[in-house]
């Protein structure tokens, strides 16, 4: 676990440390993350103040390009800083209840440093605001206790306005909090939190980065600082596939930061000095630069383009050889005159695995999908060239479905009918976004619920958490898979027991045994006649007593799904998925 220190303007407090996990510097306390530290709070800073170690680098070339970054490290371990600012800057004394930003009313040691002491009671350590203001476009900034308390009115000077914050024992909702200033004015708590909450408008303040100056004019939304909202990490990841590298693909690799901006004679001339020195023909590896440089996706089709790679050699055998592989894969066709066979056409078991995960930004308030389309935020003001990345090993079970069977089903009125209904609660749940909003596929909607349905089923057969398997989606025309996979940051990975029960046979059991759990759900006949249920109405018939998961394990945040599309409704029972082949 890597220590935490803050790295702070000049007449700040001296560091502070703690301890997280690498992992967590990804997926809890990434970059503009707000991280409490013993009675303290701080905010990770930008990647501009990172000082990545060469150990520290993750090759996975797929995902660095997809992401259009140069590299990928892993935040620094053992005695590597990560450094943070101090957030939020308004700080409470609980003895005498003045509110005031930390400098203010902070006392000093003998050297001039700030403690986390008041300065007018001496002994009581101040505590941190507990609100905090974002807005969609991932700035952040101190509640606006001032104007809160002045109902937004402007004070000609600072002079005779000091605020302090008292809580009524007897009231332990926001109404019991009042903010008072010695000026008169006072006003409760009450209402503070949530959209419309505040009046105020954005000053884009990013204090991650340093800075306050980007223009915004969105309104802010006052929320807990400890709220999930306040912070959505947007991670991208990519299986890795074995494959045969050679020495000039290895040291493009390892060069690209040097090479990105290089063109004509200065790319020449380097290219030249790196061949002679690392004894690799010039020609080879001109040839290497040629071909990564053809037609390169990016952006969204880069990520198609790693998913297609993927869902081809999921259904190769992959064998282990000298046990240094990472990607192991044993494929079993099923006989298609079976009953698995009508469903599943290749189950593998996927033995080795390692995924690689990258931190590409992040969203406050609202997590960013194909409905939201809310923007990303930066984790740097300039340009680094390299994201934060982890890798994890595990193993896991791989679904292809019977092609076939799934065109066969999605070209049928019932399964039009489905997608239509839940692309319609989209558009009325989001008018903003009329016409905007990619649609959801019959076959998107049919791969996802059958995803979840399996996964649960997986849990009690093998004894897993559901909230240690994870889900992998291929959804795309022509393709119809479903990756099952436990993977840990250790380099045990998992002890093999998700992988065991990948036999066909088993697998037929496990699709059974869900089938005939989704014929009824506790919140029947509310749930299977339901059009527009979840955050933003992006499920139709799905709740948390069928097909929801934990939001860990799901890769569309447990959206676009519906139990109909498996067992058909109570008036065509037989139009599903499932039912409609193993009756």
């Amino acid at each position: 676990m890597p220590p935490v220190t803050n790295k702070l303007k000049g007449g700040n407090p001296p560091p502070a440390k703690t301890t997280v996990r690498r992992s967590q510097l990804i997926t809890t306390f990434g970059v503009g993350s707000v991280l409490p530290v013993e009675s303290e709070s701080f905010m990770i800073a930008g990647l501009d103040l990172w000082s990545p170690k060469e150990s520290d680098r993750i090759h996975e070339p797929r995902l660095s390009r997809s992401l259009g970054a140069t590299s990928l490290f892993a935040p620094p371990g053992g005695m590597g800083m990560v450094p943070m600012v101090r957030f939020p800057e308004w700080v409470h004394c609980p003895k005498c209840s003045r509110l005031d930003r930390f400098w203010r009313i902070a006392d000093k040691d003998g050297k001039g440093d700030y403690l986390n002491k008041c300065r007018h009671c001496i002994t009581p350590r101040l505590v941190p605001s507990r609100f905090v203001a974002c807005c969609i476009n991932g700035h952040i900034e101190d509640f606006p206790y001032d104007s809160w308390a002045h109902r937004g009115a402007l004070r000609a000077s600072t002079e005779n306005h000091s605020l302090s914050l008292r809580t009524d024992s007897r009231n332990s909702t926001l109404a019991g909090m009042t903010v008072t200033c010695t000026c008169g004015a006072s006003r409760t708590l009450e209402g503070a939190l949530g959209r419309g909450s505040l009046t105020k408008h954005c000053s884009g303040s990013s204090p991650w980065l340093g800075r306050d100056d980007d223009a915004c004019s969105e309104s802010l939304v006052g929320l807990q600082r400890g709220a999930s909202n306040v912070w959505f990490a947007d991670v991208r990841s990519a299986l890795t596939l074995d494959h045969d590298v050679s020495p000039a693909e290895e040291l493009l690799e390892r060069s690209r930061s040097a090479l990105e901006k290089l063109t004509g004679a200065d790319l020449e001339a380097v290219l030249e000095i790196l061949a002679r020195t690392n004894g690799i023909d010039l020609d080879e590896l001109k040839e290497a630069v040629r071909r990564q440089s053809e037609d390169e996706p990016n952006g969204r089709e880069a990520f198609l383009q790693l998913r297609r790679d993927e869902y081809r050699a999921l259904g190769r055998e992959h064998p282990e050889e000298d046990g240094f592989e990472t990607f192991v894969c044993e494929p079993h066709a099923v006989e298609s005159d079976t009953a698995a066979g009508k469903i599943v056409g290749i189950v593998s078991k996927v033995s080795k695995l390692r995924e690689v995960r990258a931190l590409q930004g992040f969203s406050r308030v609202s997590v960013s999908t194909r409905e939201s389309k809310s923007p990303r935020a930066k984790l740097s003001t300039e340009r680094v060239g390299w994201l934060p990345a982890i890798e994890v090993l595990g193993e896991g079970i791989f679904l292809r479905l019977d092609e076939r069977a799934v065109v066969e089903w999605e070209q049928s009125r019932f399964a039009d009918r489905r997608a239509a209904l839940l692309n319609q609660s989209l558009q009325a749940a989001a008018p903003e976004w009329a016409g905007a909003v990619q649609p959801v596929s019959s076959r998107e909607l049919l791969i996802h619920s059958l995803s979840h349905a399996v996964l649960n089923e997986l849990a009690i057969d093998t004894g897993y958490p559901a909230s240690s398997i994870r889900e992998r989606l291929y959804t795309e025309p022509g393709q119809a898979g479903i990756l099952l996979y436990t993977a840990t940051a250790d380099s045990a990975g998992s002890l093999g027991g998700l992988c065991a029960r990948g036999t066909v046979d088993n697998m037929l059991a496990v699709i059974e045994a869900a089938t005939e759990r989704c014929q009824w759900c506790a919140a029947d006949p509310v749930c299977l006649e339901s059009l527009a249920t979840g955050a933003g109405a992006r499920n139709l018939a799905a709740c948390h007593s069928c097909l929801l998961v934990p939001e860990v394990s799901c890769e569309l945040m447990n959206g676009y799904l519906d139990r109909a599309t498996l067992v058909g409704t109570a008036t065509d029972p037989n139009r599903g998925f499932l039912t409609n082949r193993l009756a």
